[in-house]
Order: C-alpha cells, then sequence, then structure tokens
C-alpha cells in the first residue's frame, strides 16, 4: 500500500524551497518545529491540536516544506501502481466550494492545483484500464473539511450509490443489467433508494458515483474471497475496465477521544474509519531522527540514514515494530501493536513499514542531516529491508503493508508478497508449483530508477478462493 498517495503529485522540492525550510527552522533559533506554528511558512507536526474546530487549526505550509517531509510518494497514482503498490492511502479533505483535495495527516493540505479526487481517481482508473487483471483498493480515512468538524457530523438524506446487491453467492452484481442505464446504475433503484449519510460520506458518495467507480462501508468486505472483492469492484458493469473500488466505514471521520487530563485530543478517525488495525502505537513508534536524551540539548542524534552506526539500531527497532504488528497475540486494542482479534469488524491489518515523522525528526533531519522523508527512505534503504524480512517469510499476520516512496523497490515487495507460498490454489505438491523462498530473491535498486519484477506464480483470479480474513489473503490481491 503506496502510504499517502496523494503527495506524490506534489513538485519535488529544489534547492531554494529546501533552504528556505532551514531558515524557517533558523530563524527560530533552530527550535523544534513546533515553534513554527505561528509562522505562515511553517506547520505544527505534533499529532494534536487545541480542541478548537479542526478547520481553524490546520497550519498553512509552503509547498517547498511540504515537499521534505509530507511527501511521501514520487509521482501520480497511475506511477504509484507501475511501481508495485496495489492499495492507496488517501486522506481526503472537503473544502468549502465543494472540491475534495487531500491533507497529510490532518495537518498539511496538498494544493488543490497538485491534484484533487476526481482527477487521482481518473488516474487510478486509466491504470485499472491498461491493467484489467489486478485488483486495487483506495484506503480512505481521516476525512478533515474546510469548515471543521460540525461540516462533517451532521446527517442528509440522499440517495445511496451502494448499486450492487448480493446475489445467492453473497457476491455484489448489478441486480437488472438490462434495465440499467449507460452508467450501469438500475433506474428503479435509483428512484427508490434513499437513506441517511454523514454529509462528508454524502459527498464522497457523489464523487464516487461520477466517476463511475464502486465506493463501500468496510464490512462488505469482511471475510469475502479475493475473487467477491473482485466482483465488488469490477468497472465493467459501469462501462469500464479492470477491478477498483473504494473503501471506509461511513463514519463522520471526526469523533475525538480524550486520552489525557490535559484538554488535547486525538481523532478517533485514525483508529475507526480506516478498514483495518492501523497498529499505530504512540508511544512505540519508530522515527528516522532522534536524540538519545531529548531533555539534553547536547545529547548525541541517531539517525536512520547512518547505516553503519546509530542507523542499525534505528533499523532494529522498526523491523521490532512491525514484526511486533504481525506476529503480537491478537487485540482489537488500538494503541496495542499485533493484528486483531475481530477480524469480522478488521478486514485489514495494516503493517506500517516506514519511518514515523515527529517534530524532532523533521528538525535534525534538516538542520543535521540536510535530507527530506524520502531521502530518509532512500538513504536507510528501509524498503529493501523490509522486502528482506517478507522474503524471509518472517510476517504470519499480514494482508496491508504501508509503504513510503514505493518508486523504490515496490515492486520487488510486490513480487514477494504475490509469490509467497499460501497465495493460491495451486499446492505445494503440484511437481511446477514455485514458492516463496524456493524464488530467487528479487534485485534491490538503490535509486527510483528501477525495473519491473516479473511475477511467476500469482494469482488474482475470481477463482483464488482465499479469503481477506485470513493471513495471507489480501496479500494474494493486490497490497504492497
Amino acid at each position: 500500500m503506496a502510504h499517502d498517495a496523494a503527495t506524490g503529485y506534489i513538485h519535488t522540492k529544489n534547492k531554494n524551497n529546501y533552504e528556505d525550510s532551514i531558515n524557517a527552522i533558523s530563524s527560530n533559533g533552530g527550535g523544534y518545529v513546533e515553534s513554527w506554528a505561528d509562522n505562515d511558512d511553517g506547520v505544527n507536526y505534533n499529532n494534536y491540536y487545541d480542541g478548537q474546530d479542526q478547520g481553524t487549526t490546520w497550519n498553512k505550509v509552503s509547498t517547498g516544506l511540504l515537499a521534505l517531509y509530507g511527501k511521501t510518494q514520487v509521482g501520480s497514482v497511475y506511477q504509484q501502481l507501475n511501481d508495485g503498490a496495489r492499495a492507496l492511502d488517501l486522506r481526503p479533505k472537503i473544502y468549502n466550494n465543494g472540491t475534495i483535495g487531500f491533507h497529510h495527516g490532518s495537518l498539511i493540505n496538498i494544493p488543490l492545483t497538485s491534484i484533487t479526487l476526481g482527477g487521482l481517481l481518473e488516474d487510478a482508473k486509466q491504470w485499472c484500464n491498461d491493467n484489467p487483471k489486478e485488483l486495487v483498493i483506495l484506503f480512505h480515512h481521516e476525512l478533515t473539511h474546510e469548515a471543521g468538524y460540525n461540516a462533517l457530523s451532521s446527517e442528509v438524506y440522499t440517495e445511496i450509490d451502494d448499486f450492487y446487491v448480493a446475489d445467492d453467492d453473497g457476491v455484489s452484481t448489478n441486480d437488472d443489467e438490462e434495465s440499467s442505464n449507460d452508467n450501469g446504475y438500475n433506474d428503479d433503484e435509483q428512484k427508490s433508494s434513499y437513506s441517511y449519510y454523514y454529509s462528508g460520506i454524502a459527498k464522497l458518495k457523489q464523487v464516487y458515483r461520477d466517476h463511475g467507480i464502486p465506493y463501500y462501508p468496510c464490512d462488505m468486505l469482511s471475510g469475502i474471497t479475493v475473487g467477491e472483492a473482485m466482483g465488488l469492484a469490477d468497472l465493467s458493469k459501469l462501462g469500464g475496465k479492470g477491478y477498483l473500488l473504494a473503501v471506509d466505514r461511513h463514519d463522520m471521520y471526526g469523533e475525538l477521544l480524550y486520552v489525557f487530563t490535559q484538554p488535547v485530543t486525538i481523532p478517533l478517525h485514525i483508529m475507526t474509519s480506516f478498514c483495518g488495525k492501523a497498529n499505530w502505537a504512540s508511544d512505540e513508534l519508530v522515527t528516522c531522527h532522534s536524540k538519545n536524551d531529548e531533555r539534553d540539548e547536547t545529547s548525541q542524534y541517531q539517525m536512520c540514514t547512518d547505516r553503519k552506526n546509530t542507523g542499525m539500531n534505528k533499523l532494529s527497532a522498526l523491523q521490532e515494530y512491525v514484526l511486533a504488528s504481525a506476529n503480537n497475540d491478537a487485540t482489537d486494542n488500538a494503541y496495542e501493536l499485533g493484528p486483531p482479534a475481530d477480524e469480522s469488524y478488521y478486514p485489514f491489518n495494516q503493517i506500517q513499514g516506514f519511518w514515523q515523522v515527529d517534530s524532532t525528526s523533521v528538525t535534525i533531519g534538516v538542520t543535521h542531516a540536510a535530507s527530506t522523508l524520502l531521502d530518509d527512505n532512500r538513504r536507510s534503504n528501509v524498503n529493501a529491508e523490509m522486502v528482506q524480512l517478507a522474503y524471509d517469510q518472517k510476517f504470519t499476520k499480514i494482508n496491508l503493508f504501508a509503504m513510503d516512496n514505493v518508486a523504490l523497490n515496490g515492486n520487488a515487495m510486490f513480487s514477494v508478497l504475490r509469490n509467497g507460498c499460501g497465495q493460491s490454489v495451486i499446492t505445494e505438491d503440484d511437481e511446477y508449483f514455485v514458492c516463496g523462498k524456493n524464488l530467487v530473491m528479487p534485485h534491490m535498486n538503490v535509486s527510483q530508477s528501477g525495473v519491473l519484477i516479473t511475477i511467476h506464480n500469482g494469482i488474482s483470479h475470481a477463482d483464488s478462493g482465499i479469503r481477506t480474513s485470513r493471513p495471507r489473503a489480501a496479500r494474494s490481491s493486490c497490497r504492497v
């Protein structure tokens, strides 16, 4: 899965942007990034806000700074899918004029001049048209609104666009194709199917309807096979080609959870609106850059990019984090690492195989390592290390693996996950069946200019018979 996929549309930083961002820190005495909150060119990277409406508290950020530590991907979603992603992590933001754009981490707006939801959907549809046997899933979470929380919490009475009904086998199909209009919708259903939806969801529904892409609540994907998921995602029923769908919990996204005695809140949508266990344990997050002692200004730095020294400690900590996310005992506690216990509520288990970002990490990365988030990813070789873990079959419970910079070794991860043993109905007793470590380890690249990895025995057909609630089910269908 491409983490924060929409950031790939942001222009890459140039020398002037980089220097301006460094000066923004220096002008504040080299302090932490939270001191940028009063600067129009800065952003508060803390994942908290002051309790006011979200729309009035997001800080502005320059495109240059955003390209430093907000840009997680390179290129459009078409390119990211070419680079091996089969799922996209999207963070929508609704503007007062009705346009839907994106943000990064609920704090940084991706300029509408870079990409809108409609533009991204057309890129994804084009890729599916060009690769009609692949399944792509769009995951929403952290929906925000320019006008704030209240703009998402109201309900509206609107037409239902879940235009497929379950057949006798439980697979969603068009109920009456002959009487459907040119858009693939049944006219009788259109006239009679209405319900209450949160206003934000109703707006998302309309955009997906306009672009001819199915958009479902999470429970539609719970416990189904890859083939059944492709039935839900079949764009040919809407006049298109390939397999593409979007999914979230269809909630209002903006509920808040008080977790401290101080008046500080954390958006509950980080844990509830995404259709899976996110494995985001705040006390155990691993950043690329840190101090040995945060309270000591003279404390030495640890940097993931220092691969011969402190970077080894960083890599070891991240490896422990991702392995715990996959292999710990099952739990539905959002603050504990491990696969979900309730797989009907959490159809997916996400492994966050990338460096997390906080104010200290950004400050050290920009001022001391002369780096960016994408540079950190490349210089630390983290994607190749994650591929190695997957190739060595270290994960026992995984179906979504989130990566930054999928342009670098994303196809290698795709190849390893797609060809893992247990991915298809072909058994190891078949003399022609080769899987897992019996295949050659994919070649690893050190820059984005890589080559496509050939998929040997990957199967994502409708008859795969692998369920998404099982450890390796979703891996067989689409996700990196």
